[in-house]
Order: structure tokens, then sequence, then C-alpha cells
């Protein structure tokens, strides 16, 4: 049995398609409402928007924010973990320098809160593919997701009272 491929006419909906997959922003198309309707267009629903932000959360909770430096050419991608305060501050060190050498993709630091600060720039110097942006923002989310799984053993990152260690939310709970 041969199976013969059909060639079918390309319709506006492929177009349109393969117009959002090579769509791209030049320098001075970036900002904020630019990137909110672009995110909106690819289905994610940010929480908040403010002219220096926008604000989406993970599918459970975690919030992380967009914003520009602008004379710089970044996006910044992040947001914090808080960390358990009974922790020291080498456990809290401990935990972003393993951190920065097995997960790609953002830097995590402790800041001066004793809280794991994790953040990615972005560089747009000679714009953006808008495909990227999309790809890179939703990584982000599925990584805090993933680090607060599965590099959260006694409870360093922690949501909430000191009754709950374990670093995951009640359902329906939205973390800072």
């Amino acid at each position: 049995m041969h199976v013969i491929p059909v060639l079918r006419e390309k319709t506006n909906t492929s177009k349109n398609r393969r117009a959002y997959l090579t769509k791209t922003f030049t320098e001075a198309e970036i900002t904020i409402a630019a990137l909110e309707a672009h995110i909106l267009d690819s289905g994610l629903v940010p929480y908040k928007v403010q002219p220096d932000g926008i604000w989406l959360r993970t599918e459970n909770g975690i919030s992380y924010g967009i914003s520009l430096i602008p004379d710089r050419k970044f996006i910044r991608i992040g947001t914090y973990l808080p960390l358990t305060q009974q922790a020291s501050i080498d456990q809290k060190r401990e935990l972003a320098r393993r951190l920065n050498e097995e997960v790609f993709l953002p830097v995590f630091t402790v800041d001066q809160d004793e809280d794991l600060t994790v953040a990615y720039a972005l560089p747009f110097t000679h714009g953006l593919i808008a495909g990227n942006f999309i790809s890179v923002v939703n990584r982000f989310g599925s990584l805090l997701e993933y680090v607060v799984q599965n590099f959260n053993e006694g409870g360093l990152i922690h949501f909430g009272n000191p009754s709950e260690a374990s670093g995951t939310p009640a359902s329906g709970e939205l973390l800072h």
C-alpha cells in the first residue's frame, strides 16, 4: 500500500499561525503594552499589569513578573521564593549554589531578606522574536514549579505559616 501525500491549500489560519510564529519586535516596539498584548495573544492571562511590569502566576499560584530595563535593552523575568527563617544563611546559599549549577536559565541568589531571588534577563538589543519571548516566559513559570517541587528537601522553600513545611500551597491558595 502506498500513501500519497495530499497537498492542502494554505488557509488564512495557517498564514496567521506562521505570522504569529515569525513575529518580531524592533527595539522601539518593545513596551509593557506590546508585551502584554503578545502575552494575551499567546493564551496567557496576567493577573496584574501596571506601567512598570506584568505579573503572572504559575498553575500552583507562584507569582512572577516581567519588567523592562530599556536603557540596557533587557526584559527581566523574575520573582522570589520565600525561604524558611529557621534555616541558616549557609543552607540558603548552598541552595542557591546548587540551583545555579543544576537548573538552566535563571540566576538564583539570596537577597537581603534571605529569600531566594530568581531572575532571567532576556536581551532585545536588535529586536525580539515574539515566539522566543513567550517560550522563555512559559519556561520560567514551569521552572519555578519544578524548583519548588524538586529542590525543597526539608521545606527550605517555604510559603505560608510555620506549620506548613512542604513549600506547596493548599489548593486554590496563591503564593506571594
